[in-house]
């Protein structure tokens, strides 16, 4: 296409004859130049405007230069028309900065790579310097701002016919055409490329008069569907074989196709039908999204920016840190001058440089400058970028040379770990300035390796940044990225990013999101990304690569998990928008049990709770260990998982079979057997097992699905039970990585597992206990831990790194509590919500990796302990019973195969590891199922110590611990889930009993062990400080005598501490027997002074209130007088009242009334002694608690809960009503 210059010459020859006496300097004309290309003239008077070449008011050009040809498709250059349009503005035309000539060679530029001659650019500039120019200047200006005001500068527009200003409506916004075909080669072509739309064919002839009627409508239909679909029109008079293919007579006729397959046929020249049958399958080719009835201003906003790095730092500066040659090349000191003119004076007078030659300059640099020194050349040309037209011109390189060279730079120096973090982070907000044009959003989506490069970028700074700055570029690269492709989605056929790509950069930002703790501006920025990513996304046939990343990856509770931490209004919003775009999409109903359309084939299924959250019982459900062999310890259940994406894009079969009644579990051999196995000729057949309860959770539709409640019911439910009744209980879950073993544990927040509805359950038990009975107490505490690499490692303190390594605890065995880790923190919770947040911290802690069985596998084996202790105070007797129980829940990291995981170095070791506790747990367990061993005598050892796991399992497994194992087992691996079955049928077998773990003693022997404890430690601490002033004086012992000496002060040291800790929870205990007695006297106090108020007549509401216990003694005492004098002034004013009514001779009683009257008096009387007996007893107490509070170290201020009476006190209460003749009160 050829690109003609026009120049023509204001003065019509004037400034040829008069410049030289008037300016001292010759010129030949007063330049006025437009663009001609494709028969049309561009020219900017104001606006960008186009008309019939020549055929303005100035005539026919003075000349026309040849300036070149071009390639690039009109729709191509219409759009970078339509980015000038926001530059070459009315308001900005400049006569002597921001001209016609200006916009000629931007054009130019843009089209060829070149611009318009340099003496036609500067001639302005030439003309204003000289004193002619001056004084002409502000005149000249006057008469621009007068035209100005019209709507153009020399009034091309107003006076030429045909002239067009496009609308900004619309800018960048692609019309449909019909598309005139007249072979089947063409056709086919068309209908091939729009398969996977839709097609409508208008089958017309040159002599159908018909045919022209509806020929102005099909044209405006095309220009609606746009990139929906193709219009294509075939006049069989001349294309006889499209005709003929069809079978078509007559004209007109339309065929529609869908999805690549006819649709409909019809003839006849019917406006409605044609506009009603078009319309119509354009909506069964693109169907409404579900995204669209959604409020989602944060997603859905179709006017949204790409984000920008417009900052211009100080130039001179930043040219300072390139090499002296580079800094002063000539093309990087005209980019220079371009951005400080563009950013002092505005876009509008900034004339463009010669931007080819920077572009070369930029490459050629790339291996002639180091990298460290390379990125003020980088960040030069990000500047430039800021301007469309800058951007516009680098979209139409070839081959996009300079920026995909910049970017393979960095990518590779960032998989070597080489490169700077300067041009890293300006290298990121490059990329994220090409996107000022559209020009370059279709050229980064469309050029693959363009855009494998960018997407390569997005993912690496994710994986690798470190720094808050670097990850906010990052979002705001993929955001780019992401907005470009959904601007594609609503208005195109389809996304333009391939699918592989997409689910990487959703993969990258998930993991990004799910680890940012820092930074807002980083989360909102990846949120909103993954937002688009997400908003629209197609849901036809098999579920893609995105919608299986989003299931495996749990980006809903992702996404959800990130409201706490950032309170900010724009974060949250962004979270509820994206949570919303989630549920929005249409996941594989096996994947998401919880769908609408399972719930509607699980409604007659058997159910065991309403909501998640909420603990539903089933009163017919049977509990699990009520069955038969109740007695053994050691439960085991099987449960088997859902098809992971993998496995139903493989169509894997299920071999596991489960029936409900029996309790069996059957594995039936694969239909296929794979080459190894029939080589080595291994027996595969089917295999039975009977277990406590096997749980089938694969198929949704099934009646007998086991959900996550159902679950809990049945076993986690009955196990709580046994804490309360003072026993210590574990559940372990045992299988392959990628079984679903952390699923049933943990869950997710929508399904949670057996941990969180313990917990839950846990409180809600508390609360109806001591709501009923006011004299039991509790105090619950936890404990999260991992064994890693045979290493047991906190997970509720951060993570500790020396110089010698990571900070690993120290395992101990007591003769009494069995093995414990030394130094584990165990927190005091109050709340379900405080037992999550520390589940959260725990798990943000714990070691997990990506290996090819599991993209989360876990690395580690997780110990989630809970303490119970229980506080049982009986009044009477001043006797205490205290339940001590343990909930131990652990969750077994998977056993691995090298061959199967491919892992290697860091990853290899770990499975190695995880494999050799594991292999010890069987050995263990065989050793405990062993029936012969006690017809040997009990000699037989039980090899807990070798391996860390089995070493802190040994309480639970052969102790005081009733236990239940889950083995998680895959539905299509034969032979892990074999070893599996095989393995959880031999634990079935342990038979060890546990106790209840309570004692018993009245509050003197508690002091007088306390008071044991106390000197104890007392003389402990003696005898410490002597042997460490002992161990600093023999400084010149023998290195054995030495270690010896800090052996045996470490042994009396743990000693010490043990001793301490049994004086804590001595002191804990006393103090919880305080909380009782002091709730359970409030309470009978209450219920006197309610008692005694009824009897007078007066009925006043007590609110429950917090008794603070260093309320001052006085103002008791002077309540208590105010109470007498009150009830002395009642008394003589009942007295009045009585003389008053005898006197006037009403209410007249016998003897016998006055001398009732007179008993009941006294029964008052007593009961106020009774009352101020015990307002004085409490306040003894109270003095007594002061004490022990100061002793104990209690906070003052602290307040002690108080709770309702209990039923010794409710008892006595009734008999007291009951003896004074009020037995009506009782039920008040």
């Amino acid at each position: 296409m050829d690109v003609t210059l026009f120049v023509y010459d204001l003065s019509r020859g004037l400034a040829r004859q008069m410049s030289a006496s008037l300016l001292g300097f010759q010129i030949d004309a007063i330049y006025h130049t437009s663009i001609k290309l494709n028969g049309l003239e561009y020219v900017y008077d104001g606006n960008v405007v186009a008309i019939r070449p020549g055929s303005s008011h100035l005539g026919q050009p003075e000349q026309q230069l040849h300036l070149g040809t071009t390639d690039l498709p009109m729709e191509v250059i219409e759009e970078y028309l339509d980015s000038l349009r926001e530059i070459y503005t009315v308001e900005a035309y400049d006569l002597w900065k921001h001209n016609c000539n200006n916009f000629s060679n931007d054009v130019a530029m843009f089209l060829l790579g070149k611009g318009i001659p340099e003496h036609i650019v500067n001639l302005p500039q030439t003309v204003l310097d000289s004193p002619f120019g001056q004084m002409l200047m502000p005149m000249l200006n006057q008469q621009i701002n007068s035209n100005r005001r019209q709507g153009g500068i020399l009034g091309i527009q107003q006076t030429t016919p045909g002239s067009s200003v496009k609308p900004e409506s619309q800018l960048h916004h692609h019309t449909g055409k019909v598309h005139n075909v007249t072979t089947l080669a063409e056709l086919d072509q068309l209908l091939a490329k729009h398969q996977h739309s839709c097609a409508v064919i208008f089958f017309t002839s040159a002599t159908c008069p018909p045919c022209k009627l509806v020929y102005p409508l099909y044209d405006e239909l095309a220009a609606e569907v746009e990139d929906k679909g193709v219009l294509i029109k075939a006049d069989i008079s001349q294309a006889h074989d499209i005709g003929g293919r069809y079978s078509v007579r007559a004209t007109p006729t339309f065929i529609t196709f869908l999805k690549g397959k006819q649709e409909n046929q019809w003839s006849g020249a019917d406006p409605a039908a044609l506009r009603g049958n078009v319309q119509l399958l354009v909506q069964m080719a693109w169907p409404r999204h579900r995204h669209e009835s959604l409020n989602l201003p944060t997603i859905s906003n179709p006017n949204a920016k790409p984000v920008l790095y417009t900052r211009l730092p100080p130039l001179t500066k930043l040219l300072a840190k390139l090499p002296p040659d580079a800094s002063s090349n000539a093309a990087v000191q005209h980019m220079k001058r371009f951005l400080e003119t563009r950013a002092s004076e505005g876009p509008a007078e900034a004339t463009l440089p010669n931007i080819p030659a920077f572009l070369s300059f930029v490459t050629d640099s790339l291996s002639s400058i180091e990298p460290d020194k390379l990125f003020p050349l980088v960040d030069l040309l990000r500047c430039a970028l800021v301007d469309p037209r800058v951007s516009s011109v680098v979209a139409e390189e070839t081959s996009h040379k300079t920026i995909l060279s910049i970017l393979q730079l960095v990518n590779s120096s960032v998989e070597q770990s080489s490169c700077p973090y300067p041009l890293r982070l300006v290298t990121v907000q490059m990329t994220c300035n090409l996107f000022s044009s559209h020009l370059h959003e279709g050229a980064i989506l469309s050029h693959q390796p363009l855009r494998h490069a960018v997407t390569e970028l997005t993912t690496a700074c994710f994986r690798e940044s470190e720094t808050a700055t670097l990850r906010v570029s990052s979002a705001g690269l993929l955001y780019n990225l992401a907005l470009a492709n959904s601007k594609k989605r609503r208005g195109g056929p389809g996304d333009v990013l391939p699918g592989e790509e997409q689910a990487a950069l959703a993969g990258s930002v998930l993991e990004a999101i799910a680890e940012e703790k820092e930074s807002a501006e980083a989360l909102e920025g990846m949120l909103n990304a993954l937002g688009l990513l997400v908003y629209l996304l197609p849901l036809e046939g098999e579920m893609g690569e995105m919608e299986q990343l989003l299931v495996i990856m749990e980006a809903g509770d992702i996404v959800k998990g990130k409201t706490e931490g950032f309170g900010d209004r724009r974060s949250r919003e962004a979270i509820a928008d994206i949570k919303d775009t989630l549920i929005g999409i249409a996941i594989h109903p096996e994947l998401m049990p919880d769908s609408p359309r399972m719930q509607q084939q699980q409604r007659n299924a058997r159910s065991f709770a309403s909501t998640p959250s909420l603990r539903s019982r089933d009163p017919n459900a049977l509990p699990l260990l009520a069955r038969k062999n109740a007695g053994a310890n050691v439960k085991v259940v099987v449960r088997v998982r859902a098809f992971l994406p993998r496995e139903i894009k493989r169509n894997a079969e299920c071999l596991v079979e489960m029936d409900p009644e029996s309790q069996t579990t059957t594995l039936h051999p694969p239909s296929q057997l794979s080459p190894s196995d029939r080589k080595s000729r291994k027996v595969v057949e089917e295999k039975s097992f009977t277990f406590d309860h096997s749980y089938y959770s694969h198929n949704p539709f099934s009646p007998h699905y086991a959900t996550q409640s159902h679950i809990y019911d049945t076993l986690g439910e009955e196990f709580l039970d046994h804490n309360f009744e003072g026993y210590h209980t574990c559940i372990f879950a045992y299988g392959q990585t990628g079984s679903g073993k952390s699923y049933t544990m943990m869950g997710t927040p929508s399904q949670p597992g057996l941990i969180p509805r313990t917990c839950e359950d846990l409180f809600e038990r508390i609360h109806e206990a001591q709501s009923e009975m006011p004299n039991i107490s509790y105090k619950v505490k936890v404990s999260y831990f991992e064994v890693y690499n045979e290493h047991v490692r906190d997970l509720l303190v951060a993570p500790k790194v020396d110089s010698s390594g990571p900070y690993y605890l120290k395992i101990r065995e007591s003769p009494t509590e069995g093995p414990y880790v030394k130094d584990l923190t165990e927190v005091p919770v109050h709340s379900l919500d405080e037992i999550l947040r520390l589940m959260r911290t725990g798990d943000g802690n714990r070691t997990v990796a990506s290996t090819k069985m599991n993209d989360t596998s876990s690395r580690s084996h997780a110990v989630f302990t809970i303490m119970l202790k229980q506080i049982y105070h009986d009044f009477e007797t001043d006797q205490t019973t205290e339940r001590s129980s343990r909930i131990r829940l652990v969750d077994l990291a998977g056993s691995e195969r090298a061959k199967s995981t491919e892992a290697t170095g860091v990853r290899l070791r770990e499975g190695s590891n995880i494999n050799k506790s594991l292999t010890t747990l069987g050995r263990v367990i065989a050793a405990l199922a062993d029936p012969k061993k006690k017809n040997r005598g009990g000699t037989s050892v039980v090899p807990y110590r070798d391996s860390i796991l089995t070493w802190l399992l040994k309480d639970s497994l052969g102790g005081n611990s009733k236990t239940a194992m889950i083995a998680c087992i895959s539905p299509s691996d034969y032979d892990e889930t074999l070893s599996t079955l095989r393995y959880a049928d031999q634990a079935k077998r342990i038979r060890t009993q546990a106790v209840v773990n309570q004692d018993s003693m009245s509050a003197a022997e508690r002091d007088a062990r306390i008071a044991g404890l106390e000197e104890e430690v007392r003389m402990l601490q003696m005898r410490l400080d002597e042997k460490k002033t002992t161990t600093d004086k023999g400084l010149g012992l023998g290195q054995e005598e030495y270690k010896k000496r800090m052996q045996e002060q470490e042994r009396r040291l743990e000693e010490y501490q043990a001793q301490v800790r049994r004086l804590n929870q001595m002191m804990e205990e006393k103090q919880m027997v305080a909380e009782v007695r002091v709730r359970a006297v409030e309470m009978e106090n209450e219920a006197l002074k309610r008692h005694l108020e009824l009897l007078k007549g007066e009925v006043r509401v007590y609110k429950e209130k917090e008794v603070v216990v260093t309320e001052s003694v006085a103002s008791e005492d002077q309540d208590r007088d105010q109470d007498r004098d009150q009830d002395q002034d009642q008394d003589q004013d009942q007295d009045q009242d009585q003389d008053q009514d005898e006197d006037e001779g009403v209410g007249m009683v016998d003897e016998e009334e006055q001398e009732r009257e007179r008993k009941e008096i006294e029964e008052l009387e007593g009961l106020l002694d009774l009352g101020y007996k015990t307002l004085d007893g409490v306040r003894g107490l109270r003095r007594k608690l002061q004490d022990d509070r100061e002793r104990f170290g209690v906070g003052k201020g602290e307040v002690w809960p108080e709770g309702r009476a209990s039923r010794e006190v409710k008892e006595r209460v009734g008999r007291v009503l009951v003896e004074a003749g009020l037995g009506y009160l009782v039920r008040v």
